[in-house]
């Protein structure tokens, strides 16, 4: 398994159809959103191994540079600079290139890996590499464990639903607690 994946995040965004061209208010965040939770999904305990850069021309304001999600890695470009540039300079620096995977379909990306010995890989390949992974996973392995104890609000909520069953007269009898002595 590479060490590193490197990818550009509006590039998919797009070519997964995560957004509309035409995008409402909050659109492109909700997309942002709904990317980072598909990858944090998909890399599961690997997240960490991921980097997504976007640009920094569609931030939403307030965020920092350079953050985490669900354990992956996420980028804005700065901003007199875009994804591209961003993604390439990552490239230029990266201390084993051979072990980095570039994801985009964006030629000039593609070149860029390929230069300094990366992988680059497109959308497609992406999402075989994901559904390959997945069917390693064992069965149930998305699945939240089960707990053994219910929680107090849980509890509260069955006590309500069956606290007048001692007063059913087709019940009554499981009710006589004399009849055991």
């Amino acid at each position: 398994m590479p060490s590193s994946y490197l990818i550009d995040g509006y590039n998919l965004i797009h070519a997964l159809g995560m957004i509309r061209k035409h995008a409402g208010a909050g659109g492109l965040e909700a997309a942002r959103t709904q990317l980072l939770e598909f990858l944090a999904n998909a890399f599961g305990d690997d997240a960490h191994l991921v980097t997504v850069v976007f640009d920094a021309k569609q931030a939403p304001r307030g965020v920092q540079r350079t953050q985490t999600h669900r354990g992956l890695g996420v980028q804005f470009a700065a901003k007199n600079e875009s994804a591209d540039d961003r993604i390439e300079k990552i490239i230029d620096e990266h201390a084993t290139p051979k072990a980095l995977v570039v994801v985009s379909n964006d030629q000039r990306l593609q070149h860029a890996a390929h230069r300094r010995g990366a992988q680059a890989w497109s959308h497609e390949m992406l999402l075989d590499q994901l559904e390959k992974m997945s069917a390693k996973k064992p069965a149930g392995a998305d699945e939240p464990e089960k707990k053994d104890s219910v929680s107090p609000e849980e509890a509260k909520r069955w006590l309500r639903e069956f606290e007048n069953l001692e007063a059913d007269p087709t019940l009554k009898e499981n009710f006589d607690h004399n009849r055991f002595d």
